[in-house]
């Protein structure tokens, strides 16, 4: 009886730490890569956008202008994951959604106003909307993604404590169950 009262134990216990692992893989260290994939390439972007105001040459921007195209549709990807997983029951929705706002405000200005500037050689008024409003806008995705990031390792973080500590009550039973089962 001992025996199996153990063994029903370590399983539920097992079970447990291994959802608990599983949750937190599949939720908060996914949320903390996407939000590093999502920080690398708005910096891309913004780069490549800065970049493409300094280069002469037509062919030269339109190699810029294609690496900013790539980007996007990486972070417009790491995005949609984030708001799906965000939309799951997370307490991070609302900074989620603000941060895809910005975004598309982002890409709004970008794309119809300061590219277009760019081919047309209005270098200078490119890069006052680049050092105005979109600045602003980047240093705003810049600062909530850093913040949903360390919510992110903390909640992890979290969730590693949890496990410990599953374990540790797990061990502790398999003790108290062994030593009664030799008595």
């Amino acid at each position: 009886i001992l025996l199996v009262i153990v063994s029903a134990v370590a399983y539920l216990d097992i079970t447990a730490i291994k959802e608990s692992q599983k949750g937190m893989y599949e939720k908060d260290f996914a949320d903390a890569r996407d939000l590093l994939i999502l920080r690398t390439n708005q910096n891309g972007v913004r780069a490549d956008l800065l970049t493409m105001m300094l280069v002469p040459s037509r062919s030269d921007q339109d190699i810029w202008h294609q690496s900013i195209k790539e980007r996007g549709k990486e972070i417009e990807q790491v995005m949609q994951k984030i708001l799906e997983r965000a939309r799951g029951g997370s307490d991070a929705l609302s900074k989620v959604e603000e941060l895809n706002n910005i975004r598309r405000a982002f890409v709004e200005t970008r794309d119809s106003q300061i590219i277009p500037l760019i081919y047309e050689g209005r270098i200078k008024e490119a890069n006052q909307l680049a050092m105005g409003i979109q600045k602003e806008r980047y240093q705003k995705m810049r600062s909530i993604t850093q913040a949903l990031g360390n919510e992110a390792v903390k909640n992890a973080e979290q969730s590693i404590i949890e496990s410990s500590r599953k374990a540790e009550s797990s061990a502790r039973i398999f003790v108290i169950v062994g030593v009664i089962a030799t008595i």
